[in-house]
Order: C-alpha cells, then sequence, then structure tokens
C-alpha cells in the first residue's frame, strides 16, 4: 500500500542527507520538574524563557523543533528565536500528567490544528497516545483517526508517538515483553497511516547494539512511513549508540528533547552551557543520522504529490 504526503514538507523537517534531526521542546511539566530540582524559578513565565534559550542555542544545529502550544509556540515565534533552516512542528496534545510525574494520558487538543498555525510555518502537527497494544479503547482510536485526518486536510505532516506504560524491565521476560509491546504499539499505529511515526528505542537502549539493531529492523517492517525515536526511557550516555543502532535497522533519525538540552537547565549558567554542552550533544546525534540512518525517501512506497 502506498503512502501519500504533501511535496517540500518531509525536506523542511530533514537533514539535507533525508534524515531527521529533531529537537524536542514541547515539554510541560517536566521541564518545570527540571528547573524546580535545580532550585531555579518554575513559573510560566520562566519556562517560557527556557524554552525561548533551547530554540535560540539549538535550532540552528537542528533540522526541525517540536513546541507546544501552553509555553512554546508563542514565546518562541515572538522572540523571533527559531532559526530559518529549521522546520517547525507543534504539539496537538493535551498532557494529563500530575506535577513531578510522567505523562498519565492525553487528550487531542484539535483547536490549535488549525490555518492560522499553519500560516505561521508549521510543516506537521504531533499526538503522543499513550498506547497497550490490542486494547479496546475506542475512544483513544478515534483521537488518532481524527488527528491524522486532520492533518490531511491542512496538508500537513501528521507525526504520531506511541508510549507504551510497562514497568521497567529487570528480567529477560520483562525486557521480552516491553520490547513485544514496543513492536506491537508501532504495528497498531502505523495502521493509523501517520506520516512520520515516533517511537520508543527498542530494548529502551538497555540492550546490545546489535539487539537494538535486530528489533528495529522488526519496527521498520511494521512501519509504512519513515520512523524516529525518542530519548524518553534511554539513559543518557546510551542514547548515541541507541540512535545509531536504531537507524542501522531502518530508523530515519531522532525526534529527542531533554536528554539534549536537560543537563544544561540545571546548570548556573544555562545559556553557555546550552551553546557548548547542549550544542556539543546535538551536533553528535546530527553526525549519527548522517551517516547512518535511512533516509525519507528511500521509504519503498512512498507518494509525494503537490501540497494544495
Amino acid at each position: 500500500m502506498t503512502r501519500v504526503t504533501y511535496s517540500g514538507a518531509y525536506s523542511h523537517l530533514a537533514r539535507p542527507s533525508g534524515a531527521f534531526a529533531i529537537l524536542a521542546n514541547d515539554a510541560r511539566e517536566t521541564l518545570r520538574s527540571i528547573l524546580v530540582s535545580a532550585n531555579k524559578p518554575a513559573d510560566g513565565d520562566s519556562i517560557r524563557a527556557a524554552k525561548v534559550a533551547i530554540a535560540r542555542a539549538l535550532s540552528p544545529h537542528a533540522s526541525a523543533m517540536l513546541v507546544d502550544r501552553v509555553f512554546g509556540l508563542d514565546a518562541i515565534l515572538g522572540a523571533k528565536a527559531l532559526a530559518a533552516s529549521c522546520g517547525l512542528i507543534v504539539s496537538a496534545d493535551t498532557f494529563i500528567q500530575p506535577v513531578g510525574e510522567a505523562v498519565q494520558d492525553t487528550l487531542l487538543d484539535v483547536e490549535i490544528m488549525n490555518d492560522k498555525v499553519v500560516q505561521l510555518g508549521a510543516v506537521g502537527f504531533k499526538f503522543l497516545v499513550i498506547w497497550e497494544p490490542g486494547q479496546a479503547d475506542n475512544a483513544r482510536r478515534e483521537m488518532v483517526a481524527r488527528f491524522v485526518e486532520r492533518c490531511k486536510s491542512l496538508s500537513v505532516l501528521s507525526v504520531l508517538e506511541g508510549i507504551v506504560r510497562m514497568p521497567a524491565p529487570s528480567t529477560q521476560e520483562s525486557t521480552d515483553s516491553i520490547n513485544a509491546a514496543i513492536l506491537a504499539t508501532a504495528g497498531e499505529l502505523g495502521g493509523f497511516a501517520p506520516d512520520l511515526y515516533k517511537g520508543q528505542v527498542p530494548t529502551l537502549g538497555r540492550g546490545t547494539a546489535d539487539e537494538i539493531e535486530r528489533l528495529s529492523r522488526e519496527m521498520t517492517s511494521a512501519l509504512r512511513c519513515p520512523w524516529v525515536v525518542l530519548s524518553g526511557g534511554v539513559a543518557h550516555d546510551r542514547f548515541p549508540m541507541a540512535v545509531e543502532a536504531a537507524c542501522r535497522g531502518g530508523a530515519s533519525g531522532f525526534l529527542a528533547g531533554r536528554g539534549v538540552w536537560g543537563p544544561s537547565l540545571r546548570e548556573e549558567q544555562t545559556e553557555e552551557a546550552l551553546r557548548v554542552d547542549a550544542t556539543a550533544r546535538l551536533q553528535e546525534l546530527v553526525a549519527i543520522v548522517d551517516r547512518c540512518a535511512r533516509p525519507w525517501f528511500e521509504v519503498p512506497g512512498l507518494v509525494v504529490p503537490v501540497r494544495s
């Protein structure tokens, strides 16, 4: 089955190599928690300022940036902090996230998916869904289908993120379970025909490079669109290895955030840390995907008509 998307959209989000090096800057309560843990102000204005600093320092090195509606979009564009070379993706999800905890669930924010935001430069929208493989949650399925269809009607890319919530694996049996769930989630959500899939690293980065590459090949076989890995759940020092292994298995890059900029927000001289340390982390990942990722235009069956 062929996949239909829009002329120029992928190239606006990708490197010249065809790989995605997308920086996530849509964290909300998670970013607040990082600031609190560093004993820094964490009110709304402080969160906005952090997002602007992240965009200003790192967007020149990213192929695209994912921003949120609440704290990011207006602040970043208003400050002209997004590099002209950096594509724009806007989150279309509302997080149900208790303070200090991980996202528990999401709702589709269809109001942000409009022509005005597209005219501001959005090339795609992202929807995160907490998924249990094989579940019969019709409301969640309807949200995913509505998200993909709305992106299509706006002639922008749909970026669908699937997150499996399971206990951290401590035995081989539980490791096998999380791997099976990650693969099953990709297969089920891929059935909704998104333009780009964002998934967890197989083994959550705990396996060997060979194991991650093998499982990533299974992910590639399960999807009819390009896919990228996220950094959540992966130890910071193992993420570059995990990205390389996933790309060798067919991933087209990464879409990661706090694994790149999180440590810098904890530093006293935040802007300097972003310019130096976070930039170095991002550039390392960019070099990996340029070298190893499957270019989006090599995905079989991808048809790219003229954007309306």
